[in-house]
């Protein structure tokens, strides 16, 4: 669980084709799972805006390789066309025949080994400049099918599907998954980096304008793949300061009887073998760390905004609100349900 607002052929292919389209899918399911609407989402998530240098660096790279993509278009398209019209086959007299021409396939093979070789030089210098030096603050990420832990080392905060960094410092990201390949990409600050099962991989990045940023999965992950959203969130370092210390800080303590009484019913239940909520009993880790859920952008990784209405349906049916994912549906009654909403909602 996870947020607040405001403050988610029939005929066979042929071989080349169908490797093709299979490489292809992760991509494209990667791109929906941010342009899909999500009514968590109110920040963008486009690329063409980017709010980082190295997402700048990525932009430029994207139009540059857009450009040459298109002049070569332009004049294979346009030779084809001469060739249609200017050799034609003439009713009058029969086309002779033509021998291979050595200088030809010379000049046509080497044009794409040229065009292939300046591409790569260009996204090499790319890759360079997106591997900032030094680091003002490391963040630990973990994918888990289908949601994101973030770590900060040090200082003893734990979050999930929502990453706070200070405005103008450099950000390495240690990224690890815990099951299967995800992607980490948030497309107005860097480029994807994946999570590997038993690696890890860095990112860095310089984020310029505070603001909320929509991330998501980029590769994908299984059933709920496009529903493997994150929130990194540019903030003034004043600020991040504040809500690293809040985050290291124990659950606070019930304030109303109802509050009480949901406390007391999470321990007992099951939640408190998969949750953990420091300063308590529950110190599970199979799901994310709920110490201070009512304080986050949204529920289920971005799948609902965190209203106390949401929470309560995402109580009541997490497999209605995000089918297939791990969390099993318990059994509440109505005053369960209210208790236990008024205790997480006090979870700031």
């Amino acid at each position: 669980m996870t947020g607040r607002p405001g403050r988610d052929a029939c005929v066979p292919a042929r071989p080349a084709v169908a490797a093709l389209v299979a490489s292809a899918i992760p991509a494209v399911t990667g791109a929906f799972a941010l342009l899909a609407p999500a009514s968590a989402r109110a920040a963008t998530a486009s690329v063409l805006r980017p709010e980082s240098p190295g997402a700048a660096e990525i932009r430029s790279l994207a139009f540059t390789v857009l450009l040459i993509s298109a002049g070569i278009f332009l004049v294979v398209e346009g030779l084809l066309l001469v060739s249609i019209i200017r050799f034609r086959k003439r009713p009058e007299a029969e086309a002779p025949q033509v021998r291979g021409d050595r200088r030809l396939e010379i000049v046509w093979t080497a044009i794409p080994a040229v065009i292939v070789v300046v591409l790569f030089l260009l996204t090499v210098d790319t890759m360079k400049d997106l591997d900032l030096p030094g680091k003002n603050v490391t963040v630990g990420v973990t994918g888990h099918q289908w949601w994101w832990e973030v770590r900060y080392p040090g200082a003893d905060a734990v979050t999930a599907n929502e990453i706070h960094v200070p405005v103008g410092r450099t950000v390495q990201v240690a990224l690890e998954s815990a099951d299967v390949i995800h992607s980490f990409w948030a497309p107005q600050i860097g480029g994807k980096t994946d999570l590997i099962p038993g690696h890890v991989n860095r990112t860095s990045f310089l984020a310029t304008t505070p603001g909320t940023y929509a991330g998501a999965c980029a590769e994908f992950c299984g059933l709920q793949h496009a529903g493997m959203r994150f929130w990194l969130v540019v903030e003034e370092p004043g600020e991040f300061s504040a809500w690293l210390k809040h985050q290291a800080e124990p659950a606070a303590e019930p304030k109303t009887p109802a509050a009480a009484a949901g406390k007391e019913l999470l321990l007992s239940l099951p939640c408190a073998g998969c949750h953990s909520v420091r300063g308590t009993a529950a110190q599970g880790t199979v799901g994310p760390d709920l110490t201070h859920l009512a304080g986050r952008l949204s529920l289920a990784a971005g799948t609902l905004p965190n209203t106390p209405q949401n929470l309560r349906r995402w109580l009541h049916d997490p497999q209605a609100v995000k089918p297939g994912n791990r969390m099993p549906t318990v059994p509440l009654t109505e005053e369960q349900l209210n208790q236990l909403t008024a205790y997480l909602e006090g979870l700031e």
